[in-house]
């Protein structure tokens, strides 16, 4: 392998993502090819859930082509598109100026994420088990005779 230019500069998000793709990285277990390391399935599961994971080649361009009138540094550009801010508070601490027009943007040209799907409500088994023991020790908190199975009688005088 030769290594034909050593500094092309720094990759956002969605290029490594694209790069693990074409590699044959995926995120069924059953479809990974032995050209991915586990590394690099690491990388792609993680880059999957980030904002990289709902851009499109064609946002990432327009957004970059639309940054020129900012005059931003690629460190800011890249910056933004890997993080996705969406709000005024989340720019500023990339940029300070013209934080409000790079919002609105944001919103515009990169693709917004995708609404994460409910969790799974809790087990019922484990609800109706714990309020079986708090209605146990109420009920025997209030039956000072009898004592639990195999308990001797507590003294209380």
């Amino acid at each position: 392998m030769k290594i034909l230019k050593a500094d092309v500069g720094a990759l956002d998000n969605f290029e490594v993502l694209e790069f693990l793709k074409s590699k044959g990285a995926s995120k069924n277990d059953l479809s990974r090819v032995a050209r991915v390391t586990q590394s690099e399935y690491k990388v792609f599961d993680y880059l999957v859930d980030t904002p990289a994971g709902t851009h499109t080649r064609e946002s990432v361009e327009e957004f970059k082509e639309k940054c020129r009138q900012y005059d931003l540094g690629n460190d800011k550009i890249l910056n933004i598109i890997n993080t996705r801010p969406a709000s005024v508070v989340e720019i500023y601490a990339i940029m300070e100026d013209n934080a409000d027009e790079l919002v609105e943007l944001v919103a515009e040209v990169l693709t917004p994420p995708t609404v994460a799907s409910p969790k799974p409500e809790a087990d019922t088994n484990e609800i109706d088990s714990e309020t079986m023991n708090v209605e146990q020790i109420e009920q025997n908190d209030g039956n000072k005779e009898k004592p639990e199975f195999g308990e001797a009688p507590m003294e209380t005088s």
